[in-house]
């Protein structure tokens, strides 16, 4: 047991947790000692540090966006439109819109309404 108290001394005050070497409790516990032995404290020191940077700030804007009625489009048009949607969705890049109130109905099908 000694062995393992001189280790997690040197452990502790690698680690600049020193402080905790004057609990007395740490000199009479194995189970205690084990349990700072098995700690990975690179592992905890890199969470850590990645805990406390600044998040990058990525560049939001909010634009308006031109209306285009999709009934109004030609067919070969609105495939053109599905097909650069399909695109933009595999790359992993999207929008988010937010829709005036009303268009929910207007973009669920009938079956939303009815009374169940």
């Amino acid at each position: 047991m000694e062995e393992k108290l001189e280790k997690v001394k040197e452990i502790l005050v690698e680690q600049k947790q020193e402080q905790l070497l004057q609990y007395p409790m740490l000199h009479q516990k194995e189970e205690l000692l084990d349990s700072i032995l098995d700690i990975n404290f690179a592992q905890l020191n890199g969470l850590y540090q990645k805990a406390i940077q600044k998040e990058e700030k990525l560049e939001t804007k909010i634009n308006p966006i031109s209306y285009i009625e999709k009934d109004a489009l030609e067919n070969q048009e609105r495939q053109q439109y599905e097909q650069k949607g399909e695109e933009v969705i595999k790359k992993g890049n999207y929008a988010v819109v937010t829709m005036a109130g009303g268009q929910r109905n207007k973009t669920w099908s009938s079956w939303t309404k009815r009374n169940i």
